[in-house]
């Protein structure tokens, strides 16, 4: 919170320091540093199937480059979670643009496999250091913290979805497919220099850096269980469309088309950032389970539009499962944070995010091996039949809540 240091100090008997004035910039300028990060997140995305042809990689061997992704992100949440309340927003925030940039030139530098892991995992650190950084300076920076919140929430899935339709338009029409879209990326990074004239709203604390413990208290596993289901299978959708989106198009549209591989997954992070948005007016139980059944549906139009070869029905799919995984993702971690005491929220809040990420990459590796294996429809029928169980499971722990669900308590 903007006040965060002068309680620290308030409590310990010292005078206050008057925090500097907020430039009416820092927030725009926090949000385009974290939209650009997180678009480097999927920039890869149409390139997915150049690099598989040129190295003759299998599919599931393009799922575990994208794995390393999640991984990365993983590593820095649990890792680093909590670091810019100890070294300052600043300081976390200018090292994670460093790390996203830096991915990029490996990306360009080194386009062989291990070049490819590297790059991504560093992307992923980039983008774990970046998400909690960026959300708590947006919170110290703007006036309504929900607000800065929303913001942030938004931003993070209109980033993944712009940088793989960036991205797409890139490899279509332009030289250099290899090069070019991250070359590009980093030129939109250096405005996110500005940072450094920004002001620090919190103390500096110092300390030894831990890892992030997660846990979930008895008496709030069946809520954090409804919301964690509900992440897993939502994220499932969005990894499968990010990490294989170029493998369905061409095996089951017979489109070769890079462009509308970004399109795929512009529809499905775009419809998902705006869904949050309506996502807030919402009860969070209500908005689980209404995310948790847009989700199957749009997994039906997607296997529709693969047996039909129909791209528009495939892109209806993606936009509907998209919504409801926004709408899920928003509405769950409300739940979760409303449901334990303050000293608390940060360990729910991780063990959601960790139940996010296996979602992304866990099932995306097991369909890859399928589709080595099988036929495409085989992979994707099994892959919606198993998201549309989890989705199920996930209404049927929220409808069993009723009113017996504890609110958030105040310690003594």
């Amino acid at each position: 919170m903007r006040a965060n240091g002068q309680r620290r100090l308030a409590a310990a008997g010292a005078p206050a320091p008057a925090l500097p004035a907020v430039p009416r910039t820092a927030v725009p300028i926090v949000t385009y540093m974290l939209f650009v990060v997180m678009a480097g997140g999927t920039v890869p995305t149409p390139v997915y199937a150049l690099y598989a042809q040129r190295l003759h990689l299998s599919p599931p061997v393009v799922a575990l480059v994208f794995a390393a992704y999640a991984a990365g992100i993983l590593a820095a949440l649990l890792l680093f979670g909590g670091l810019s309340d100890k070294i300052g927003r600043r300081a976390t925030l200018v090292p994670a643009l460093v790390v996203a940039a830096a991915s990029s030139v490996v990306f360009i530098a080194l386009p062989t496999l291990p070049g490819l892991f590297a790059g991504r995992l560093l992307s992923g650190v980039s983008v774990g250091l970046t998400t909690g950084a960026a959300t708590a300076y947006l919170r110290d920076l703007h006036p309504s913290p929900p607000r800065a919140a929303l913001i942030a929430s938004v931003t993070n899935m209109a980033g993944l979805g712009s940088g793989a339709l960036l991205s797409g338009v890139l490899v279509e029409y332009a030289p250099s497919p290899e090069v070019l879209p991250y070359t590009v990326l980093i030129v939109l990074l250096l405005p996110g220099a500005a940072l450094v004239l920004l002001p620090e709203r919190v103390v500096a604390r110092g300390g030894r850096i831990r890892p992030q413990r997660i846990g979930v208290p008895p008496a709030v596993r069946r809520p954090f269980t409804a919301a964690a289901v509900a992440v897993f299978a939502s994220f499932s959708l969005l990894g499968l469309l990010a990490a294989l989106a170029g493998n369905f198009l061409v095996q089951g549209l017979h489109n070769h088309s890079h462009l509308a591989v970004g399109l795929v997954a512009f529809s499905a992070f775009g419809s998902a950032g705006a869904a949050q948005l309506l996502a807030v007016r919402m009860a969070p139980r209500a908005g689980l389970v209404a995310g948790m059944t847009a989700v199957p549906v749009g997994l039906g139009l997607i296997l529709t539009g693969l047996s039909a070869a129909s791209l528009p029905v495939f892109l209806c799919g993606s936009v509907l499962g998209g919504a409801g995984a926004g709408t899920s993702f928003k509405s769950g971690l409300a739940l979760v944070t409303s449901q334990a005491s303050p000293d608390r929220v940060s360990e729910l809040v991780s063990g959601y995010f960790v139940a996010a990420y296996l979602g992304l990459t866990v099932p995306v590796v097991g369909v890859a091996a399928l589709l080595a294996g099988g036929t495409l429809m085989t992979a994707a029928g099994v892959f919606a039949g198993v998201v549309t169980v989890l989705c199920l499971g996930s209404i049927g722990v929220t409808a069993a809540l009723g009113n017996r669900t504890p609110t958030r308590r105040t310690p003594p």
